[in-house]
């Protein structure tokens, strides 16, 4: 009689296996979406967050350097062995000034070095400058413009673009320093501004950051009071 040969019983996954392979494959693929969309939203904040931050050095850098130079005069020389300080660039009305709010600025100096402060134009420069937080907008004095913390907002120009960033709090803050030089009430006032401003990515509120800098003025005033 012709014996046939066996064949080994191969044993396969039950339906219950099968399911349970399934469960913990979409368990670890789902793991392994999270993982990645939580990468892809940090490198989203780390992007606007970058963007936030050049927008807000490009405007502290411009403020500081231009606060820096206050009631620089060409011929300051001219006062020397003087009772008197007749820089017209720290005189009433053109030396620094911060209003009542602290979020707006006002000074000159001598840009053209030609030793004397011009008329307000519109065609040159005037050597008076500002800035001001208008809404959540950084502005610029422009020449020509009213040499005014309330002047018109259309007066002034936008440094910063409010579809970019909101700029929530702008803070202007004089600091002074007096040494007497003598004799009589000769005495040398050191000062400096520090500026402080936040801000926030328009399309993203959540992103906010806030910076500060402390600028030296570089000329010092003098004074016989």
């Amino acid at each position: 009689m012709l014996k046939l040969p066996r064949f080994k019983k191969i044993a396969g996954f039950t339906f219950v296996e099968i399911l349970a392979a399934l469960a913990i494959n979409l368990v670890l693929f789902g793991g392994l979406i999270t993982i990645f969309l939580s990468n892809i939203n940090q490198y989203r904040i780390s992007i606007s967050t970058n963007k936030l931050n050049q927008q807000m050095q490009t405007a502290m850098v411009m403020m500081a350097t231009e606060i820096r130079r206050a009631g620089y005069w060409a011929n300051a020389q001219n006062d020397l062995n003087s009772t008197v300080n007749n820089n017209p660039f720290m005189a009433s009305g053109t030396d620094i000034t911060i209003n009542a709010g602290g979020n707006c600025i006002l000074f000159t100096y001598d840009s053209n070095k030609n030793g004397s402060l011009p008329s307000i134009s519109s065609s040159s420069d005037d050597e008076r400058y500002g800035f001001r937080l208008n809404g959540q907008t950084l502005q610029i004095r422009p020449f020509g413009s009213a040499f005014d913390c309330t002047a018109a907002a259309s007066a002034w120009e936008n440094v910063t673009d409010s579809n970019i960033i909101q700029i929530t709090a702008l803070t202007f803050t004089l600091s002074t320093s007096t040494i007497a030089t003598g004799p009589g009430n000769k005495s040398i006032i050191f000062r400096s501004v520090d500026i402080t401003m936040t801000a926030r990515l328009t399309s993203d509120n959540s992103i906010v950051k806030t910076l500060t800098q402390h600028v030296h003025i570089m000329n010092d005033k003098f004074t016989n009071v």
